[in-house]
């Protein structure tokens, strides 16, 4: 699993429990740093560029958020509450809560809580067809894009009372603050669509 450079940097999961960190030195990857502490296969990597945060998945079922405390990189457990394994995870665009998607068919929003210092999950309660193979905010954060396995995508508002409402005549969407319950489904977009 590969991750994405940050400024001259690069992380990936070499298809154990382990991530490696690694920097460019002149021409040269130099390995940094490796991060353990999930039993089983990492499935999910996704480092917040602007908080300096790393978030990992595993097949543990289980989630670290790594932050960085002068030369090394300290893990704090998110618990999930996952029957199955976690599969992908992504930082929102203001780096304030993360998605993970499971084979338990749901999606778990991860923010945290600094009165008690940890991070919580809440379950999207939605049942879908297959496992969540990829998660994807909306830049404003209001939608979160779940795909699975049978090809189906779908949206919905995490954590916000705001429900949009798309309009195919005039291609455009129209917010309104309505009162919807958390986590509505706002569209789906079968497997040939997406």
């Amino acid at each position: 699993m590969l991750g994405i450079p940050i400024t001259q940097w690069l992380h990936f999961g070499p298809n154990n429990n382990e991530v490696h960190i690694y920097k460019l030195f002149q021409d040269k990857w130099e390995k940094l740093h490796v991060l353990k502490k999930h039993d089983q296969i990492i499935s999910g990597i996704d480092w917040s560029a602007s908080s300096n945060k790393i978030v990992t998945v595993s097949h543990d079922r289980n989630s670290y958020v790594w932050n960085q405390e002068g030369s090394e990189w300290v893990p704090t457990l998110v618990i999930l509450r996952l029957n199955r394994a976690a599969l992908c995870a992504q930082w929102s665009p203001k780096e304030n809560k993360f998605a993970v998607g499971s084979g338990a068919k749901t999606v778990c929003i991860c923010y945290y809580e600094q009165e008690n210092n940890w991070w919580v999950s809440k379950l999207i309660r939605k049942k879908h067809d297959s496992s969540v193979t990829s998660v994807a905010w909306h830049p404003i954060t209001f939608f979160l894009r779940q795909h699975r396995q049978m090809e189906n995508a779908e949206c919905f508002p995490p954590l916000s009372k705001v429900l949009i409402q798309g309009s195919q005549k005039r291609g455009r969407l129209q917010i309104q603050n309505l009162e919807s319950k958390l986590f509505s489904l706002i569209s789906h977009f079968p497997g040939h669509l997406v």
